[in-house]
């Protein structure tokens, strides 16, 4: 058997001032649960209420994008769910919260391109972004219409970095990360 020093994983998690940390599959019951953990946890730091709920609304969304879109996938209660890592590290003057999962090179090259599109918009732009987006037809069998990064994005104040690592040929693992300002 393998030998994995937990302390030090804990001393890596501690010096990178992670304060919540979750890696598998993330079901609705499971977004719930950590959901409200997270809540509860910085709501005991007596964080701002605007911070709180700015950092709440952005790992609800990261967390929906690794259920609805992970290309890696399990079943739980016969739905099938995403797979991937959140965490949300904590300094003086931020939170940052990043999400990472596998996809498809396509679609990390995709997303990396909205990302960067986005993080190019003023703040009016992006509203304008968020209508014209609102208004457009889902293609047939897409889930969502493209409205949670620009949301995430509007929420944080703050860009969102996307970055990527290729994996093989059909697999890329993504990760996306955006800072809340706690003031």
């Amino acid at each position: 058997m393998e030998k994995f020093n937990v302390f030090e994983f804990y001393q890596f998690m501690q010096q990178h001032n992670v304060i919540l940390s979750f890696k598998g599959e993330i079901s609705q019951a499971i977004l719930v649960s950590i959901g409200d953990l997270l809540k509860e946890k910085l709501s005991h730091e007596e964080t701002n209420q605007r911070v709180i709920s700015k950092v709440f609304f952005i790992f609800i969304e990261l967390a929906q994008n690794i259920y609805r879109y992970s290309a890696e996938r399990s079943m739980i209660e016969a739905k099938p769910v995403g797979m991937g890592v959140l965490f949300i590290r904590e300094s003086a003057a931020h939170f940052t919260i990043f999400a990472g999962n596998v996809v498809s090179p396509e679609e990390a090259t995709d997303i990396v391109t909205q990302c960067a599109t986005i993080n190019g918009l003023s703040p009016d732009e992006l509203k304008q972004h968020y209508k014209e987006q609102l208004k457009k037809p889902r293609a047939e069998g897409e889930i969502g219409s493209g409205l949670g990064l620009i949301s995430v994005v509007r929420k944080a104040g703050n860009p969102i970095d996307a970055s990527t690592t290729l994996i093989d040929e059909n697999r890329t693992f993504l990760v996306l990360s955006v800072q809340v300002n706690k003031e």
